[in-house]
């Protein structure tokens, strides 16, 4: 006999956990009906995977979690540096009065 009544926390948190399990799995561990399950994972925030920038994508690595900056990138940070770095300084800068 399945439960009635909202889903208890750790339903929820169970849920949440195991989205990528099926939803007649799902409804045989936690013992509740697959319209209640169905509604809960249809409120769920929908997972995006981020695309990687551009100067991300020209590091070199490997499979042994070295990481090398190319020339490109290199290039690339430089070129943005300039930018980062005149926002940034008239918020730093002070000047000694009497001068």
């Amino acid at each position: 006999m399945t439960k009635k009544g909202p889903l208890s926390k750790a339903e929820r948190f169970y849920l949440e956990h195991h989205k990528s399990v099926d939803l007649d799995t799902l409804c045989k561990d936690l013992d509740r009906a697959k319209s209640s399950v169905k509604k809960f994972l249809g409120t769920l925030p929908k997972e995006k995977k981020t695309e990687d920038s551009l100067l991300y994508q020209q590091f070199g690595r490997n499979e042994k979690g070295s990481t090398v900056m190319t020339q490109s990138a290199s290039e690339m940070a430089d070129s943005r540096r300039v930018e980062f770095n005149a926002k940034k300084r008239p918020s730093c800068v002070t000047t000694i009065k009497g001068e």
